[in-house]
């Protein structure tokens, strides 16, 4: 369990800690409703650190207009490799005792006339581990069926408490970054990663609100190399889960509660660099030959008109 939080290295600055979209460029230091990716050790295996990195508004980055896979692809657009490789070691992508997730909610708060981006309060966004590279925008994990209301305020709260903790060290002490890594050598902020998803057989994610952990181990090997990513470390499908589908104009409204959408596939390269990704990435030789094609149709159009 890693115990306590101390700002241990301002890695990248902000000007060059974010290689992101416009869309996320808004959200530099994290805020409720951010999705924050977190990496941990399993105890004993040489390191105590733990990373938060924002990755920007969970509803407005990453949801798209509706539920399901409809958001726009994000490519490589942070770069964490300098921040895994201090923390984690220049091994971290092949090492099976680093393990990656993602959550993000915005209020705990079971107010159900109230809604944050279109999301209900309690909508969380949570991964599940992606068991292989499969198709990219057609989800290759189990998802998530939250079994009573009881059991969302649980979750929600549980989220609330692991990323505010990236809160108090990105805002009361001082630390303007994206991402941090904490440290367990000195009592200053308390980190929850380890104490909301720890890690072992048998222990459940978020205060039990999920069977399992939402966590994924590093492993290359598995996954080989995804088209817009390359060789890749962690693929981790994204679900939204929302409390209540009966207030005017939210998204998915009317839709199952409780029962979790394939939102898009989260995807960490071994070089560090972070993707979203909602649909196929077209191989660099589609787009030559489709630009081949567009231009000769318009070359084409020309010589007829001549």
């Amino acid at each position: 369990m890693k115990k306590s939080i101390k700002h241990h290295a301002l890695l990248v600055a902000f000007s060059s800690v974010l290689a992101v979209s416009s869309a996320s460029a808004a959200n530099s230091f994290y805020s409720s409703g951010d999705l924050v990716l977190y990496f941990q050790k399993t105890s004993g295996t040489g390191s105590t650190n733990v990373v938060y990195a924002n990755l920007g508004n969970a509803a407005t980055d990453f949801r798209g207009a509706a539920t399901g896979a409809d958001a726009a692809n994000k490519i490589q657009f942070l770069d964490l490799s300098s921040t895994l490789i201090s923390a984690f070691g220049s091994g971290w992508a092949t090492d099976p005792s680093v393990y990656a997730g993602l959550a993000g909610v915005y209020s705990a708060s079971t107010n159900l006339t109230q809604s944050y981006n279109l999301d209900p309060n309690r909508t969380v966004y949570v991964s599940a581990a992606r068991t292989s590279v499969g198709t990219i925008g057609v989800k290759s994990s189990g998802g998530y069926t939250i079994g009573s209301n009881n059991t969302m305020n649980t979750f929600s709260s549980a989220i609330l408490t692991q990323n505010e903790a990236f809160a108090d060290a990105d805002g009361a002490n001082g630390y303007n970054a994206s991402v941090i890594i904490s440290n367990s050598d000195t009592a200053v902020n308390v980190s929850q990663i380890g104490t909301m998803n720890p890690i072992g057989a048998g222990l459940n994610g978020f205060n039990g609100s999920i069977t399992g952990t939402s966590m994924q181990s590093a492993d290359a090997a598995t996954f080989g190399t995804i088209d817009g990513v390359g060789s890749t470390a962690f693929a981790l499908d994204l679900y939204r889960i929302e409390a209540v589908n009966n207030i005017a104009g939210q998204v998915g409204q009317g839709q199952t509660v409780r029962r979790g959408t394939f939102e898009g596939t989260v995807a960490l390269g071994t070089d560090g660099q972070v993707s979203f990704m909602t649909s196929p990435v077209p191989e660099p030789s589609a787009l030559t030959l489709s630009g081949l094609a567009a231009g000769a149709l318009v070359l084409r159009r020309r010589r007829r008109s001549a």
